[in-house]
């Protein structure tokens, strides 16, 4: 009986590891239900685009409102602090890695951010420039702004910004190459209302 048991789930296990591994969308979902993000491992033998660069994200936060000029002044906004650096790799990651559909996502807003200005032919001349409404009204856009958001509870507003990273000779190299605007953040998201 119990060697019957095992053996389903090994070849229950098998199969799912199978049908990720094919290019169909509805094949990729079923990594949902994987609850460590390990058991369904992705084998990619070739990469036909493969990496050349990676993606941070900054941000920076107001604690006060200037309320004669209806802004936040440049000048008072805190450090720009990382939203989610990749940590030193734990041997524990290969087992329990729960930061991995965090990094993951952030990633996925970036490149979706990076993508839409290369749609829309978007290139700041000012990184201070607004960004336009198809980038602004974006989920990925929303995603970021509310993360950043939800990390600076005590804030009166907010800002982020993309920057790529490329390394090459062992160096890495980082140039900002967006911008928020920057988001007035309310009372009541942070339940004080």
């Amino acid at each position: 009986m119990v060697t019957s048991a095992v053996i389903a789930v090994l070849a229950v296990w098998f199969l799912m590891t199978a049908l990720v591994q094919l290019p169909a969308q509805r094949c990729k979902r079923i990594r949902r239900y994987d609850p460590t993000g390990n058991l369904l491992p992705g084998w990619n033998f070739f990469a036909p685009k493969p990496i050349q660069a990676d993606f941070a994200v900054w941000y920076r936060a107001w604690g006060s409102y200037d309320e004669d000029r209806d802004e936040v002044l440049e000048s008072g906004s805190s450090a720009w602090r990382e939203l989610a650096g990749i940590e030193q790799r734990r041997f524990m990651d290969a087992l329990v890695n729960p930061g991995r559909y965090t990094r993951k996502s952030i990633f996925s807003c970036c490149s979706r951010i990076a993508t839409t200005m290369r749609t829309i032919n978007y290139e700041p001349d000012d990184l201070r420039d607004l960004p336009p409404s198809e980038i602004m009204l974006s989920l990925a856009y929303l995603l970021l702004a509310e993360r950043v958001s939800s990390l600076s509870s005590d804030a009166v507003a907010v800002q982020f910004r993309i920057d790529v990273v490329r390394h090459a000779a062992g160096a890495a190299r980082a140039a900002t190459v967006f911008r928020s605007a920057i988001h007035q953040v309310s009372a009541e998201a942070h339940g004080e209302g």
